[in-house]
């Protein structure tokens, strides 16, 4: 997987249209959807380091909801994403987002799978995943 550089992601977020909403050690950005949902993000002022692909994951499914090819898409034609994306399909209402979206990219459990699961044994099975030694 390309990963993009810290810039990348700025230049993403101004022509996706995102919005400044406060400056710190890190620059925090929102954007207003449509439908009314706000997304909001912020990117780290390091310039042309490149991004860990676990990290780019997780900011592409949880914070641009965009598939990678649609970042790649905005860098490259200049456009805004649209959106609704073609994004995974909303989680299960019984689970947080961020346990369905880490048990899709740690576990590889597709949403079948986990709506059979109750909160308590979603956590144990990704705990279990996370504590496995790498292969």
């Amino acid at each position: 997987m390309k990963t993009p550089t810290w810039d990348e992601i700025l230049e993403f977020l101004r022509i996706d249209r995102w919005t400044r909403d406060r400056a710190t050690g890190r620059d925090f950005f929102e954007k207003v959807l449509p439908n009314g949902e706000i997304l909001q993000t912020h990117a780290s002022r390091s310039g042309d380091r490149t991004i860990s692909p676990g990290r780019f994951t997780s900011i592409l499914a949880d914070a641009l909801r965009v598939s990678e090819t649609e970042f790649w898409d905005v860098l490259r034609t200049r456009d805004p994403a649209t959106r609704p994306s073609r994004s995974p399909e909303p989680p299960p209402a019984s689970l947080p987002l961020w346990l369905v979206r880490a048990l899709e990219r740690d576990a590889g459990l597709g949403l079948d799978q986990i709506t059979e699961l109750d909160e308590q044994a979603a956590r144990t099975l990704l705990d279990a995943t996370r504590s496995r030694p790498p292969e």
